[in-house]
């Protein structure tokens, strides 16, 4: 065993002694071929990364995904020097593992694999040859680390950040909308959700080093994790999640790629008009004028259920009637087309009867209003865009 360490240490001597950019510029416990250069400076590196190896078992082989720290330098021949052929370049390797006591796992014409296991620490290696390059991958196996920082300046509250990440401006919306996937068995759908928002993004500290996806990724995995958020959907680039906030659904979605982390956040609540609903006489000066007017009173999604930011646009129609005692009105209702025919018109008509029934329990004569839906068939704009079909979504007043 004393002989093994001391073989081993000789030989690591000896590898970090080949070429001038040795020290520091290759994958630990591997150097590189001499007449090689490495091309990267400082090598690929990462406290926290995967990376797949090859395994043989039997006449097959299977791929087995393994995390840690992350080290992978590419090299190519030096200008001048002859390159070897690819089975020199992995038999070379293959002697430095075999000293070493790695296992040897799979290896075929352009790719060596191993595992070294030393003191129940486990390092995982990949040679690859092929084009006049080689590439040299290692990962020293290790379970992720949770750093992410308390939230704390320009965080999300509930969210700290990565260290050596800095947060740009947050953009705020008091109402807004996002897009989030929620994984619906194998596949995932596209859930819209509405509220107020907070957007942030974070970029590296100049001359800090930087976190794998995979790293930041499981980092704020863990802490939603933490706080009884529900993990919605995750891949190689994205977090969605949702927890629960002051008794309100919040969404969150985390995206890393390209050196940048974005965190978008929708805390989701109903909208509520800024916008001061027509008045009565505004209301009948359209009805004069061209004879129906379109209102946008709230519902809730998909229902005939009035909301209760509606009740300003009731009042005003209301006073209209109260004012204009000979005024008889059709209450009809419009959808975009989404869905099917069958059940636009079906909530549209719905939606017309619940306005009327509202006008009615507030005292206004049933024989001077009727109702009607017309589903999807009278649009007023593009039903291409989100604009166009929220304009479509409307009840109108029609002079009868």
């Amino acid at each position: 065993m004393r002989e093994r360490a001391l073989l081993i240490g000789l030989l690591l001597a000896s590898i970090a002694a080949v070429g001038a950019h040795a020290a520091g510029m290759d994958c630990a416990p591997l150097g590189h071929i001499p007449g090689y250069q490495p091309l990267k400076d400082p090598p690929e590196r990462y406290e926290y990364e995967s990376a797949d190896f090859s395994v043989a078992k039997g006449d097959e082989t299977e791929t087995v995904t393994v995390a840690g720290s992350y080290c992978r330098q590419d090299y190519t021949p030096k200008e001048g020097a002859e390159p070897m052929s690819d089975l020199e370049v992995l038999m070379n390797y293959q002697e430095q593992l075999t000293k070493l006591g790695a296992t040897i796992l799979s290896k075929d014409d352009a790719n060596t694999v191993a595992k070294l296991v030393q003191n129940g620490q486990e390092t995982w290696m990949h040679a690859e040859s092929g084009g006049g390059e080689t590439t040299v991958t290692v990962v020293n196996k290790h379970p992720p680390k949770q750093v992410l920082t308390a939230p704390s300046g320009k965080d999300y509250p509930l969210l700290g950040h990565m260290p050596n990440y800095v947060a740009g401006t947050p953009e705020k919306r008091h109402f807004d909308q996002l897009d989030f996937d929620v994984a619906n068995g194998d596949e995932a759908k596209t859930v819209t959700v509405q509220g107020a928002k907070y957007r942030v993004s974070y970029s590296l500290r100049e001359g800090a080093q930087p976190s794998s996806d995979l790293d930041i990724l499981q980092n704020y995995r863990t802490a939603l994790e933490v706080l009884g958020a529900q993990i919605l959907f995750t891949d190689a680039s994205n977090v969605d999640a949702r927890l629960e906030k002051n008794g309100s659904p919040v969404w969150i979605k985390i995206s890393s790629g390209g050196g940048e982390t974005d965190l978008s956040v929708i805390e989701e609540k109903a909208f509520q008009a800024s916008i001061q609903p027509p008045k009565a006489d505004a209301l009948k000066a359209a009805l004069e004028k061209d004879g129906h007017i379109a209102l946008h009173i709230h519902f809730d999604f998909g229902k005939a259920t009035l909301r209760p930011d509606a009740q300003p646009i009731l009042a005003q129609v209301e006073k209209l009637l109260r004012d204009n005692p000979a005024l008889k009105l059709s209450v009809e209702g419009h959808t975009d087309d989404v869905g099917g025919q069958d059940v636009n018109l079906k909530l549209s008509q719905g939606r017309a009867a619940a306005v009327v029934g509202a006008l009615v329990k507030s005292g206004i004569a049933e024989d001077r209003l009727r109702s009607a839906g017309h589903g999807a068939d009278q649009p007023i704009a593009d039903n291409a865009t989100a604009e166009g079909r929220a304009k479509n979504r409307r009840v109108e007043l029609v002079k009868i």
